[in-house]
């Protein structure tokens, strides 16, 4: 077709971000059909266009897309997923869609290693912010005032304020904070990238070591993170998050009669989520005619003055323009009482090669984060072994404890970190066993522990819950997490003491569904009293990506 290939640079000088990905896939259709039915689902034929979008452009596909589709006639079908597992299917070749929607270049670039990307062009553009309450970002000298990268570092380490990111391994928004703050420490102004050499230097190690270390919680995702942080404002204050995520939370806010949002710009470390849209021609049935449209639909974003009107109204900055700066921009949206600012001159940072993007998502796990103490309950009942359930909690053991697969993964554990293996059927069936550090031949140890228990007995999660609640209290690890891995058919004679001790206790459980008919009722209500998650076990290493996300 003589296609233009997308060359992994960024489009635009300005242009930059990383991943704001949900780590967990949730999927949908937006079509000029009943999007319930499968025909919408499976469309074919030459008037489709199947999408595989960050959940970031939930609320784009909803209201603008979808209606521009049905207005066009024609049929668009898409699904959610994080930008880092799109980036991980376009490696591996796995390609399922005509068009990939990443929340910025960075990942885009990652993806592209394969020149399998074309057309790629950024949709609209949105910089990350330090996000708060407007009486705590008062408190913290942040309000009414050009703040720099510097003032936020300090505000961070002063301890005032509990503050939340998204872990940058897993979440398009942690990773941009990531790279932000990378070229801050390294002092790399906007146009020069971040190099392998500058990764090793000592005063960028330790200021990341610093600023990770001033991180309350690090959830996986930032539609996670931010619903949390709102619901929970005695263990989240602050957090970094997307100018556009904001607004759209202080929309809800304000409707609800709530106090919005302020946010503040780290002037020197400002990062810009450009959005891009991408085609990918595998051979596809139909696959000119799926170009057709979706040129057709990145003209429409990025020229349509309707289009540029709506996503305006969603807080989204045109992705045409010039930097940040706006002109005539509604201030019911981009509110200045919230600290919004549209006449923004910076440059963003500007993101390096996929070699040392790679080499810094690494870092997080060896050399930045805290150190985390995780107790994980692995369900070894009887049920678990009929139902196949085993087999997954056997294959997660090599994905956490192989050290090669735990690394191509990103599911490292670190030098400081805790870790403790329980098995549990009616009672503790065998464990705990626990590792200090990351010592490659003890964490194999743990694996061949689980490879060798054969499940048996009742159940009662609740049980081994509590115990993980009691060891995790007494640990001197500020960063705790629990795990659970079960089919969620429990006793619950314990249950009522087990959800209030957790919701005392504030430590995040992820509960992880493992086996066929898989009961979710137990473990999304643990999840949910805990302030963590529950994943069902479609991908496994993704369900073990969204536990490893809080660490």
């Amino acid at each position: 077709m003589g296609r233009r290939r997308y060359v992994p640079t960024v489009v635009i000088a300005f242009v930059s971000a990383v991943c704001l990905a949900v780590t967990g896939c949730s999927t949908g259709s937006l079509t000029s059909r009943d999007p319930s039915t499968p025909e919408a689902a499976e469309a074919t034929g030459p008037a489709v266009l199947r999408i595989v979008a960050g959940s970031e452009q939930k609320t784009v596909l909803e209201t603008i897309v979808g209606p521009w589709c049905k207005d066009k006639g024609y049929t668009c079908t898409w699904k959610l997923k994080g930008s880092v597992d799109q980036a991980r299917d376009l490696q591996a070749g796995q390609v399922e869609a005509d068009a990939y929607w990443f929340a910025s270049s960075v990942f885009s670039q990652l993806a592209n290693t394969k020149h399998v990307l074309s057309d790629v062009k950024p949709m609209f553009l949105t910089p990350v912010v330090y996000a708060g309450y407007k009486p705590v970002m008062d408190r913290l000298g942040l309000v009414g005032k050009d703040v720099t990268a510097v003032q936020i570092i300090d505000s961070l380490e002063s301890g005032k304020t509990k503050v939340w990111a998204t872990n940058p391994t897993q979440s398009n928004s942690g990773d941009t904070v990531l790279f932000s703050f990378l070229n801050h420490f390294a002092g790399n102004p906007p146009g020069q990238a971040l190099t392998a050499t500058q990764l090793k230097d000592p005063k960028v190690v330790d200021g990341m070591k610093k600023f990770f270390n001033a991180m309350d919680r690090t959830p996986p995702s930032t539609g996670t993170m931010t619903s949390q942080c709102v619901k929970e404002p005695n263990l989240c204050q602050t957090m970094f998050t997307y100018e556009d995520l904001v607004i759209e939370e202080n929309q809800k806010l304000v409707r609800e009669g709530k106090d919005p949002l302020y946010v503040a710009y780290p002037r020197g470390a400002m990062a810009i989520s450009d959005a891009p849209l991408g085609f990918v021609d595998h051979g596809q049935a139909n696959a000119e005619e799926h170009h057709k449209i979706f040129t057709e639909l990145q003209n429409y974003l990025l020229e349509d003055d309707a289009a540029l009107k709506k996503l305006a109204a969603i807080g989204r900055r045109p992705g045409n323009g010039v930097g940040l700066s706006m002109s005539n921009a509604d201030t019911k949206v981009f509110n200045p009482d919230w600290g919004i600012k549209t006449t923004l001159k910076e440059q963003g940072v500007t993101f390096p090669s996929s070699e040392v993007i790679d080499q810094a998502l690494d870092n997080y796990h060896s050399l930045y984060r805290k150190p985390v103490n995780t107790y994980y309950c692995l369900d070894g009942s009887g049920s678990m072994d009929s139902n196949g359930g085993w087999d997954g909690v056997k294959d997660a053991a090599r994905a956490l404890f192989d050290p090669a697969e735990a690394k191509r993964n990103r599911l490292q554990t670190a030098e400081k970190d805790v870790t403790t293996v329980a098995i549990f059927n009616r009672n503790l069936a065998a464990g705990p066993w626990t590792v200090t550090g990351n010592d490659p031949s003890k964490l194999t140890d743990l694996r061949e522990e689980i490879d060798g228990y054969d499940p048996q007995g009742g159940t009662n999660m609740y049980s081994c819950l509590d115990r993980a609640v009691q060891q995790l209290s007494t640990s001197s690890v500020s960063k705790k997490l629990i795990v659970v891995m079960s089919d969620g058919q429990s006793e619950d004679d314990s249950r009522d003491p087990s959800i209030d001790a957790l919701r005392k206790a504030h430590i995040p459980v992820v509960t992880i569904a493992f086996g066929k008919s898989a009961s979710p009722g137990q473990l999304q209500e643990v999840a949910k009293a805990s302030g963590g998650s529950y994943v069902s076990n479609e991908n496994m290493v993704s369900a073990l990506r969204e536990a490893a996300g809080y660490k």
